[in-house]
């Protein structure tokens, strides 16, 4: 007798745990997605400035032990929810003529396809919002996955490398180590930290021509959010604290900042005009997947970003109101349970990916439906830089012990044993010996 195929829609937080946690006893497990890993986001600005490898910074979905589970790598388009067919479109390539000057193409076999299921869960997160900013993707650099966080060191490197030809001036030595990162939350923050760390305690001084003259430090990193303060989602005396401490780094905080366009080595704002960027890191919002958009029979919130709406057992709803889609369930950045409001964030994905773990696995789907799903809030948190951070939930932390909480948190963001030595390994490594890319 053929077990139920369950199809799994996305290899972020709430998929790939689901792809690694459901039994393989009970279900023929599908993995649909177009990048092959887990990325886990919380450790590319780390890798991005050389504490560990990149690699370190995503998991394969791939594994010996769960060699059972197929993995296409692909993009879903559509679902027929009655016919329980997924509608794909590849985005595997391979090396052959034609595809322009990369020499890239297609897999020859299917450009797209259909995959049958029996019980699909989707979680295909978001997708980056520029908000329609003319030249964002086109000039700025993102951090969601491990190799924008390669694109970030390398910039970095041709940043230093730019400024210290001969004949460059100070002032265009400015303009090209001008580092601008638009978005206020805990990414650009912790972003703008590490990178504050990355030259202020190692790169500046393999470097002392580009170090601060008469005239103040020649690199500088400036915060942009269109919010009047950073950290929002922060109890606002730490948000304080945040902004206080960045700014005794000497970082600036340009909030209410409104970008109105992005250039070749530049962004304009509405209230300040054209400024060099040397490095643009663009760490705003989400932005609703496509898939999300096409799938018109699932109910959605009327305002705000459109996700999925779940009842509290994570089960699909239908749009017009007749409860909800049989054997389809959503989870992660793309969902919501109707009647809350929950963040986008990977712990939220993670536990609910748990609880979905715990209903899949039961005997009985229906009896493990007793007890819906409920969020428990775990403490928020983000580093400023120089062993500093702050840590909100039941009882606010700051200064060096959240740096501490932070970097433990980090760990226990990896979801094997083997990364997480690897990663402390490569810590001391670089307390007693440098970074890779700053040797002393």
């Amino acid at each position: 007798m053929s077990k139920p195929i369950l199809a799994i829609i996305g290899s972020g937080w709430g998929g790939f745990t689901l792809a690694q946690k459901v039994s393989l006893a009970k279900y023929s497990i599908v993995v649909i997605s177009p990048i092959r890993t887990i990325q886990y986001t919380p450790l590319l600005a780390s890798a991005a400035c050389g504490l560990f490898n990149f690699r370190l910074a995503e998991e394969p979905v791939r594994r010996k032990r769960r060699h059972e589970v197929q993995y296409y790598k692909a993009t879903a388009e559509t679902i027929d929810f009655d016919k329980r067919v997924i509608r794909c479109k590849a985005a595997a390539w391979i090396e052959g003529e034609g595809g322009g000057g990369s020499g890239e193409k297609p897999h020859e076999s299917s450009n797209t396809f259909e995959v049958k299921y029996d019980k699909v869960c989707i979680a295909p997160g978001c997708d980056i919002q520029d908000f329609g900013t003319p030249g964002a993707r086109e000039h700025a650099l993102f951090l969601r996955t491990t190799n924008d966080a390669r694109l970030i060191q390398q910039r970095v490197l041709e940043m230093v490398d730019a400024a210290s030809l001969p004949g460059v001036s100070a002032s265009r030595q400015r303009e090209i180590l001008s580092i601008r990162i638009v978005g206020g939350g805990a990414v650009g923050i912790e972003a703008a930290a590490e990178l504050w760390d990355l030259w202020f305690e190692e790169l500046r001084f393999l470097c002392p021509h580009l170090d601060s003259d008469g005239d103040g430090n020649k690199l500088t990193i400036t915060i942009h959010d269109v919010a009047p303060q950073i950290l929002s989602t922060f109890d606002s005396s730490l948000s304080e604290y945040a902004a206080q401490s960045l700014r005794g780094k000497h970082v600036e905080l340009k909030t209410s900042s409104h970008i109105e366009r992005v250039e070749a080595g530049a962004i304009v704002t509405r209230e300040d005009g054209r400024l060099p960027a040397g490095l643009l890191i663009w760490a705003t919002g989400n932005k609703a997947s496509s898939l999300v958009e096409t799938l018109r029979s699932v109910k959605k919130p009327e305002e705000g970003l459109p996700r999925i709406l779940t009842d509290r057992y994570l089960r699909v709803l239908r749009a017009d109101g007749r409860g909800p889609i049989e054997g389809a369930y959503a989870l992660g950045d793309a969902a919501d349970v109707e009647g809350e409001s929950l963040p986008a964030l990977a712990e939220v994905a993670m536990q609910k990916s748990e609880y979905l773990t715990g209903v899949l696995n039961a005997a009985d789907d229906e009896a493990a439906l007793v007890r819906p799903f409920a969020y428990k809030q775990r403490a928020l948190l983000a580093y400023l830089g120089r062993r500093d951070g702050v840590i909100g939930g039941r009882q606010d932390w700051t200064g060096v012990s959240a740096w501490v909480a932070w970097r433990s948190g980090s760990l226990a963001w990896t979801r094997s044993w083997r990364r997480r030595f690897m990663i402390m390994i490569s810590w001391l490594f670089v307390w007693f010996g440098g970074r890779d890319i700053a040797r002393p």
